[in-house]
């Protein structure tokens, strides 16, 4: 009896080591076939996380030696000057623009009342030369000049930049390659719309990076040329004197006085053969009607 007994429990043990390994069989005949049929999706959702965290594992201790070595600064200047002659001033500072090898952006000039005139420029001009030229456009003013020069340091988003650039420019090369391996429709439609979505992206960052580039290459100066006509501002000085108003209307007076007997002189003297023939006629007129009148017979008086 006791025997028997060991056989069936012997037989159960075998039984149910049997289904549990076709049980565990199933199960990784299942997990496989499921990754096979996902294999190309985790590729395309992984791709751009590995891209990014190897771009930022690379960059990450080069970051503050690439600040350091790679300085990005935009730099942009206001100044005013008064100077003597417009034209002539601002053809020396296109001289010294093109001279120093930039460009000028805006240029023009404009007139006012009583002997004013301005003008103003707009230059860029390249980094190097930057406090030359201010130095140079400073001796051009006969005065003191106003100056305001103000900077802004773009260092740190320059290389941030330039390591997201690096890092969407590996996930577009990955996606590259899974278009070429890939064999389904959807799977192709899927990373064609991936790899747009990272090229624009890539695209904008260039885009950003080419501007901040040549803001911090070329600097900007906006120059303000006054010129003051000193005739007027004299004038204008003695307009506020009583006494200089009291001589300028004297003299005015005395002005008009002598225009109007001068007037009177050429008159007589320039028309002398007009008023002669006129004078020759009125006499005429004159004798003849004086006489009719010694003619004309006298009236017969009246006898009472």
């Amino acid at each position: 009896m006791w025997k028997k007994w060991k056989v069936w429990v012997f037989i159960v043990v075998l039984l149910l080591s049997a289904c549990s390994s076709n049980d565990k069989s199933e199960s990784k005949m299942a997990s496989d076939q499921d990754f096979a049929g996902g294999s190309s999706d985790a590729k395309m959702e992984n791709a751009s996380e590995e891209g990014k965290s190897k771009a930022d594992s690379d960059t990450s201790g080069d970051k503050k030696q690439q600040i350091k070595d790679q300085r990005k600064v935009i730099y942009n200047a206001d100044m005013q000057i008064s100077v003597d002659k417009l034209q002539n001033t601002m053809e020396m500072v296109r001289n010294m623009v093109e001279n120093k090898g930039g460009y000028i952006v805006e240029s023009n000039t404009s007139a006012g009342e009583k002997g004013y005139e301005s003008g103003t420029m707009v230059v860029r001009v390249p980094m190097d030369g930057f406090r030359t030229f201010l130095g140079e456009v400073r001796k051009l003013s006969k005065g003191t000049p106003h100056e305001n020069v103000r900077g802004e340091d773009v260092t740190e988003e320059y290389v941030d930049l330039s390591s997201r650039l690096k890092a969407k420019q590996q996930v577009r090369d990955r996606l590259e390659s899974f278009m070429k391996d890939a064999q389904r429709t959807e799977d192709l439609l899927k990373i064609s719309a991936d790899l747009a979505s990272v090229q624009e992206e890539i695209e904008q960052i260039e885009g950003r990076l080419n501007f901040l580039k040549n803001q911090s290459d070329y600097s900007t100066v906006t120059i303000q040329f006054e010129v003051k006509n000193l005739k007027a501002e004299k004038l204008q000085t003695e307009e506020l004197n009583t006494w200089a108003k009291t001589k300028m209307l004297f003299m005015e007076t005395v002005n008009f006085l002598v225009s109007a007997v001068s007037f009177v002189v050429v008159a007589l003297v320039g028309l002398a053969p007009i008023w002669l023939i006129v004078i020759a006629v009125l006499y005429w007129v004159w004798w003849k009607r004086k006489k009719a009148q010694k003619k004309k017979p006298e009236s017969p008086t009246t006898l009472n």
